[in-house]
């Protein structure tokens, strides 16, 4: 239910009263000038009095024209009305069209300062006859073209209802005219469609960004974390028997782990937009690199390039990295103890990425091979490719990965 004297109790209702004098005391300084029309040209008064608000309005609104002024309005809307608009981007040229919505929104502060002032002197009316009545009555006042006489003592008392009724009134007045404000500088200095575009496509590059940098991570320091632990694990049994074998290992955990935090300066770089750091060039020609490791480590890699790698796109080069960076972590970090298979083509239209690698029982009962597929299929679908992932259809114990993804014409 809405209760009509919440609006009297909030000391927002009472906002339009500073924001309104600040809207008068604004044409203080054209005043001088709306003169001069007013006193030159001929005319009666009503006349003259047209000609001063014309020019006082035509000043206003080339007042408000200066591309600063919008921001000056927004700020002051913000502060003294809680409007809540949000400030255009810095160091951007400010359009005609948002120049003549400033304009205008000066003119509307203005002219309702002015009538919310004459309005309320209006209001004050009702509080003279329960002044006149307090000061012992007096002689008839003239009002609306009725004479009317304020007694004294309990013959004036009347005047006491009508004092309460005109405070009632003035309060809804003013909290009416904050709304009103409010709305204006909503509608006049809140953004555009256009600029609710452009801000639009900020979020979104800033989600995709977001999105991008989840994947470089989870991709890069994923996959060292992976070999990195089964390096370990496998120098940890051969510490006694085949110590070159651990320092085999223990060189490759260096080697990885220094890749992994130039990729992770990379990506703080780019948390931080800082557009000097150093990215860390990973083309697909470096892939082999990968299965060294994981071999070094202990694992069977049966891995294969074909095709004019070096020829391809840096950007599909270094995504294609990414994708057999992930495909293989997952298969070592998922799949049965055995043989992973990797096989990269470079077509003549497309670029073909298989990994195949031994099925555990249970992740063939749930039909799934491991994490970081949803990262996988990100990275795939940007580049339109496709991506298939599953269990081998021929029955055997396998979970097979195939990733396709079409190339421009090199002729």
């Amino acid at each position: 239910m809405v209760n009509p004297l919440k609006p009297l109790v909030r000391i927002g209702s009472y906002r339009s009263v500073p924001f309104g004098l600040l809207g008068m005391a604004m044409t203080a300084i054209p005043f001088p000038i709306a003169l001069i029309p007013a006193v030159l040209l001929p005319g009666d008064v009503w006349a003259k009095m047209a000609y001063g608000v014309l020019a006082m309005g035509v000043l206003v609104v080339l007042a408000g024209l200066p591309g600063p002024m919008r921001r000056v309005g927004i700020w002051f809307s913000n502060q003294m009305l809680d409007a809540r608009i949000a400030q255009p981007p810095q160091h951007t040229k400010v359009a005609w069209s948002e120049r003549w919505r400033s304009a205008a929104w000066l003119l509307v502060h203005t002219a309702l300062g002015w009538v919310l002032f004459g309005l309320g002197c209006f209001l004050m009316l009702g509080f003279v006859f329960a002044i006149v009545w307090a000061g012992g009555g007096g002689s008839p006042i003239e009002f609306f073209g009725e004479r009317v006489t304020i007694e004294s003592g309990t013959g004036g008392l009347w005047t006491l209802p009508i004092a309460l009724v005109t405070l009632v009134v003035i309060a809804y007045v003013l909290a009416g005219f904050s709304k009103l404000f409010q709305y204006a500088a909503v509608a006049l200095l809140g953004p555009s469609a256009a600029e609710r575009v452009a801000a639009a496509e900020v979020r979104a590059n800033h989600f995709e960004q977001r999105n991008r940098l989840a994947r470089e991570l989870h991709d890069s320091i994923g996959h060292t974390l992976t070999t990195s632990t089964i390096q370990a694990a496998a120098a940890a049994e051969l510490v006694d028997s085949e110590p070159q074998l651990v320092r085999r290992a223990l060189g490759t955990i260096e080697e990885s782990s220094r890749a992994a935090l130039e990729d992770l300066d990379h990506v703080l770089g780019l948390l931080r937009d800082d557009r000097s750091s150093r990215e860390p060039e990973r083309r697909l020609i470096e892939a082999g690199t990968l299965a060294e490791r994981a071999r070094a480590g202990g694992a069977e890699i049966d891995y294969e390039l074909t095709g004019p790698a070096a020829e391809l796109p840096a950007t599909l080069s270094r995504e294609a990295y990414r994708i057999v960076q992930e495909g293989l972590t997952n298969a070592l970090r998922h799949a049965h103890p055995g043989p992973v298979s990797v096989r990269v083509a470079v077509l003549a239209d497309a670029l073909r990425i298989e990994i195949v690698n031994p099925l555990m029982e249970h992740a063939a009962a749930s039909g799934r091979g491991g994490n970081g597929l949803p990262g996988l299929t990100e990275r795939v679908e940007a580049l339109r490719g496709e991506l298939v992932a599953g269990p081998a259809v021929d029955g055997e114990p396998l979970w097979r990965l195939v990733t396709t993804i079409p190339l421009r014409s090199r002729s």
